[in-house]
C-alpha cells in the first residue's frame, strides 16, 4: 500500500523523465532537475507517480489508455532521424522517451511530421520549466534534450519507483530466450528499459520503450544510433548485435495487470446473438466481438483482456459493458428496460489470499435497471494466463 507521505511528496521533489545532457545551445535555458527523495513504500510503476502529479484523482486517465497512448505516440515517431546533437527537430533515445510522454500527456504543443524525417515542437522554455502550475511542470517530462538515463536511473530506480529488474545481463539471447525472460519478470508493453555495456551502476547508456511480443518476437521501440532513426526492433537482434547493450533494468510503466477470457457458452444457446464488448458506457473503445451464429464479425471468445489492480493493489478490479448490436435483437435505443434491455453490465474482481492463491468473482446484470443475469466464482484463478475464463450467453 502507497503511505500518505508519499503521496504527498512535493512538485519539487519528483523530477521526472527523460535524458541525456543539455546541448550546449540550451545550458543557459534549463535549470538542474531537483532533488528525488522518498520516505514510506515505493510505487509499483511511474503511473503511479504521474497520477499521484496529476491532482486529477480517478479522473486521470486509466493504466490500459496510458499504455495505449504511449504505444501509439511511439508509432508517430517512427522514422523520426537519430540525432547526436541538439532534439530541436530529430531525436536520439533520450528525446524519443521524453516526446512520447509529452504526448501521451498533450503537453507538447504544435506537434508535426515534417519532410526528411524530421519534427516540429513548439515548446515555451522558460515559462514550462519555471512555472510549478505549468502542464509541463506537474509531470516534470521535460523536453528533448532534458534530464539524462543515468540520472533517471539513479533517481528513481529503487528509490520512488520498484523496478521489475535492476540489472541483468542479456547478451546474445534469442527471441524465446527473451520472451521466457520478459514472463518471468512480468515485463509489459510500455515499460522504461534502460541499457548499458558494463557492471557499473553509475552510468546507462541507452534507454528505449518495451513494445511487447509482436507475431512471436519481443520489440522495443528506441532510438537508434545504428539504423539513424526512431524503430521498432527486435530485442534478439539488438542484444546479439549491439556489443554497448548487454545489460538492461526494468522500470515498470504500469502495474502488470491480471488476464481474463470471455467466451461463447455453448451449452446454453436458445438462438443466435452478438455482442460487442466496450471499456466503457459511451461505446467509444469496443475492445471486440463475442458471436454466436450472427453476421457481425467476430469470434467466439476474447482470451486476453487486461484488468488492473486498484490503487491501495488490494484486488484487480474492472468493468465491461455488452452491447447486443445484431438482428434480431436490434433496437433503436442503446438502453432498453427489463428482459428487452440490449446493454450488459460486466464487474469482474479478484483477490489474492496470502498464500498468493486468486480467486475471481464476475456477475452480469443489466447496464440501467442492475438486473441480475448471471454469477460465478472460480478459485485457484490464474491470474495472467488469460484463456476462456467468463461464459456469454444469450441473456434475454
Amino acid at each position: 500500500m502507497i503511505s500518505k507521505g508519499l503521496r504527498k511528496l512535493s512538485i519539487k521533489a519528483l523530477s521526472l523523465l527523460m535524458v541525456t545532457v543539455f546541448s550546449a545551445g540550451f545550458l543557459g535555458i534549463f535549470s538542474k532537475p531537483a532533488e528525488v527523495s522518498a520516505d514510506g513504500d515505493l510505487y509499483s510503476s511511474l503511473y503511479g507517480v504521474f497520477k499521484d502529479r496529476s491532482g486529477e484523482g480517478d479522473n486521470f486517465m486509466s493504466q490500459e489508455t496510458f499504455i495505449a497512448r504511449m504505444l501509439y505516440y511511439c508509432e508517430i515517431l517512427n522514422e523520426i532521424n537519430y540525432t547526436y546533437g541538439s532534439q530541436e527537430s530529430e531525436l536520439g533515445c533520450d528525446g524519443f522517451v521524453s516526446l512520447v510522454l509529452r504526448l501521451t500527456f498533450c503537453t507538447a504543443h504544435k506537434f508535426s511530421r515534417v519532410r526528411g524525417g524530421k519534427y516540429e515542437c513548439k515548446f515555451d522554455y522558460r515559462e514550462e520549466h519555471t512555472v510549478a502550475s505549468s502542464p509541463v511542470d506537474k509531470y516534470e517530462v521535460f523536453r528533448p534534450g532534458g534530464t539524462s538515463a543515468t540520472w533517471l536511473y539513479k533517481n528513481y530506480v529503487n528509490k520512488v519507483v520498484k523496478p521489475l529488474v535492476t540489472r541483468e545481463k542479456v547478451t546474445d539471447k534469442s527471441n524465446s530466450d527473451w520472451i521466457k525472460y520478459l514472463n518471468s519478470v512480468g515485463a509489459q508493453p510500455g515499460d522504461i528499459m534502460f541499457w548499458d555495456n558494463d557492471k557499473n551502476l553509475d552510468y546507462w547508456s541507452h534507454v528505449s520503450i518495451y513494445a511487447g511480443v509482436i507475431n512471436g518476437v519481443p520489440m522495443m521501440w528506441h532510438a537508434s544510433s545504428i539504423k539513424g532513426q526512431v524503430c521498432r526492433q527486435c530485442l534478439g537482434e539488438i542484444t546479439c548485435e549491439n556489443s554497448y547493450l548487454k545489460y538492461v533494468s526494468i522500470m515498470p510503466s504500469t502495474d502488470r495487470p491480471a488476464r481474463v477470457g470471455l467466451f461463447v457458452d455453448e451449452n446454453d444457446v436458445s438462438g443466435a446473438f452478438s455482442y460487442s464488448v466496450y471499456t466503457a458506457p459511451d461505446f467509444k473503445e469496443c475492445k471486440g466481438h463475442i458471436t454466436n451464429g450472427c453476421s457481425l464479425s467476430g469470434q467466439t471468445y476474447l482470451s486476453s483482456i487486461p484488468v488492473y489492480p486498484n490503487d491501495d493493489k488490494s484486488s484487480y478490479e474492472r468493468t465491461l459493458y455488452l452491447r447486443r448490436n445484431v438482428p434480431p435483437y436490434k433496437a433503436d435505443s442503446a438502453y432498453c428496460s427489463g428482459a428487452d434491455q440490449i446493454v450488459y453490465r460486466l464487474d469482474i474482481r479478484i483477490t489474492r489470499d496470502d498464500e498468493g492463491k486468486a480467486t475471481l468473482r464476475y456477475h452480469i446484470c443489466g447496464a440501467s435497471d442492475v438486473r441480475n443475469y448471471i454469477s460465478g466464482q472460480i478459485d485457484d484463478f490464474d491470474l495472467f494466463a488469460g484463456g476462456n475464463t467468463i461464459p456469454v450467453t444469450d441473456f434475454r
